[in-house]
């Protein structure tokens, strides 16, 4: 039997290609509004999803899938006998593939303040097939990420479509609209609550994950806020780790927090251990260190400013986990070198 792929994106960026090779692997393309049209003039053979509703979009668009064809099709067990039949009995035929990014939510309301505007750009029917799919992973793929298209054509020309495979997508798809739903709730509270509603949600992407956690047992990870520490930072030597990571926070904090004055911070174990400010960076250094030498030992140090050859030729006299700049030259990056462990 044809499989059969539900796309239905608002970003559609690469969907073309991804869906010419799913029509390539033996699939069926059912589309909506835009990304059907932008398919039937590509040249790929897509089902209009009338035809599957047996119903038109209707109210402007705001209703196009919600209907038990789409949500029958996704959702009913092809592992229960009953389910299947049915299925058979009302007609309703099975979706293998569900790929469906969402309304930007986001981008609309930094576009625009125009609340009506803002309102139709909340996604309903999105939302609504991203997690029948997700819940029914056992038997349906569920795409969310554009990203993914490749992995996801690779998977199924390569028998890799297995239900781990589906379950790391169910798990991406569960993130997609809970990050969706709390970045609206948020909105929704600042703009009439003040910013204090009844729930405040923080939503963090990951950046990478760290060797270890605090301790060599545990677990930990980097997240990110509007991509603060990609667009904000680059390791240029070395993997911070957990501990790592936790001093930076603290000694970035205390540096930066002088304006343009030529301010150092030593931070071990999440304290400060020293600090100064002085008329160049070499001697600020030189002060911060005297504070505490001992702690210094393999600690983090954060400078305001630019770390030249003559600054990183000071700090290599002892041992230092991590130094973190406004920027380190290329020359400084050679003296570093010497020294395997320290990251930059």
């Amino acid at each position: 039997m044809k499989k059969r792929a539900l796309v239905s994106v608002s970003d559609k960026t690469g969907v073309v290609d991804f869906c010419k090779s799913l029509v390539k692997n033996g699939y069926e393309i059912i589309s909506t509004g835009g990304t059907y049209k932008l398919l039937r003039e590509s040249g790929v053979d897509a089902i209009e999803i009338d035809e599957v509703t047996k119903f038109p979009e209707c109210f402007e668009g705001r209703v196009k899938t919600l209907n038990p064809y789409v949500h029958g099709g996704i959702l009913h067990r092809r592992d229960k006998q009953s389910h299947l039949d049915q299925a058979k009995e009302l007609g309703v035929e099975p979706i293998d593939l569900v790929c469906v990014n969402l309304y930007p939510f986001k981008a609309t309301i930094e576009r625009t303040d125009d609340f009506d505007d803002i309102i139709e750009n909340i996604d309903i029917g999105g939302p609504a097939m991203v997690r029948s799919a997700a819940k029914n992973f056992d038997a349906v793929l569920i795409v969310t990420n554009v990203e993914d298209y490749s992995v996801v054509i690779d998977a199924i020309e390569n028998e890799k479509n297995t239900k781990e495979f589906r379950r790391g997508f169910m798990i991406k798809a569960y993130e997609h609209t809970a990050a969706y739903d709390s970045m609206i709730a948020n909105y929704m509270n600042e703009r009439f609550n003040s910013g204090f509603g009844e729930k405040q949600f923080i939503v963090g992407e990951k950046v990478m994950d760290t060797r270890y956690g605090e301790n060599p047992h545990q677990k930990g990870a980097l997240y990110e806020f509007d991509k603060h520490f990609t667009n904000n930072f680059k390791t240029l030597k070395g993997e911070a780790s957990f501990n790592n990571l936790n001093d930076l926070n603290g000694a970035i904090k205390i540096a930066s927090a002088f304006g343009d004055d030529n301010a150092v911070c030593i931070t071990k174990h999440g304290n400060p251990c020293g600090f100064a400010i002085r008329d160049n960076l070499v001697d600020a250094y030189t002060e911060a260190l005297k504070c505490d030498p001992v702690s210094a030992f393999g600690g983090v140090v954060a400078v305001n400013g630019v770390v030249n050859k003559e600054l990183a030729q000071k700090m290599n006299e002892i041992f230092l986990e991590v130094v973190i700049a406004g920027r380190i030259t290329e020359e400084a990056q050679e003296v570093f070198a010497a020294k395997k462990r320290i990251k930059l």
